[in-house]
């Protein structure tokens, strides 16, 4: 019985096996499990996107102490919707960073009290019609309250400055009382939010 002759591989074989066994060689720490961490060099601008992230992949716990400030929110992009019940509370806020300004635009409506007193000095104060300042319909109340313009013999006082909201509507009723014969004058001012 003869042998079998073995035939010498091929040089592209021989090419073949050795490009196998630097490429193994060269993925061993990436297949042991090495713990090289990956930073931000190793990530190309724009490259990780929403889209890219699964549900849930970025937590609190994943963030950086003060990474999400004004700067890295786009405008609008923290809704109402965005927002967990009481997540928003005064302990939360800046000092002076809400006020009505900054909720939205706001208008003045105002009516007048008149002094209704007939005569000055004599000793008995005479109370006015109370008059209410409304906000416009879909607007919200701030704030309000009674203006003396005119204080007359300076005989005059404020008596009512209420808030009063029912279903039919928002504002400001306001009175006042004076000794001074009808030469004070005042009015009632609600500032809204529209």
């Amino acid at each position: 019985m003869s042998k079998p002759k073995l035939k010498r591989p091929a040089p592209g074989t021989i090419l073949g096996a050795l490009a196998l066994i630097v490429a193994i060689a060269g993925n061993t720490g990436a297949l042991a499990g090495t713990n090289h961490k990956i930073t931000k060099a190793d990530i190309a601008k724009g490259a990780v996107t929403a889209k890219a992230l699964a549900p849930g992949a970025v937590h609190a716990k994943a963030l950086a102490k003060g990474a999400v400030n004004a700067k890295a929110l786009a405008g609008g992009a923290v809704g109402p919707s965005a927002l967990a019940p009481d997540a928003v509370t005064a302990s939360a806020l800046a000092p002076n960073s809400v006020y009505g300004g900054a909720l939205g635009p706001v208008t003045v409506h105002s009516a007048s009290i008149a002094d209704i007193d007939a005569v000055a000095e004599n000793g008995t104060w005479t109370a006015s019609n109370g008059e209410f300042a409304a906000c416009a319909p879909g607007e919200r109340l701030l704030t309000g309250g009674v203006a003396i313009t005119n204080p007359g013999n300076r005989e005059v006082a404020v008596i009512e400055s209420l808030p009063l909201s029912n279903a039919s509507s928002n504002g400001v009723i306001g009175r006042i009382t004076s000794n001074s014969g009808g030469t004070a004058a005042a009015e009632v001012q609600a500032i809204c939010l529209k």
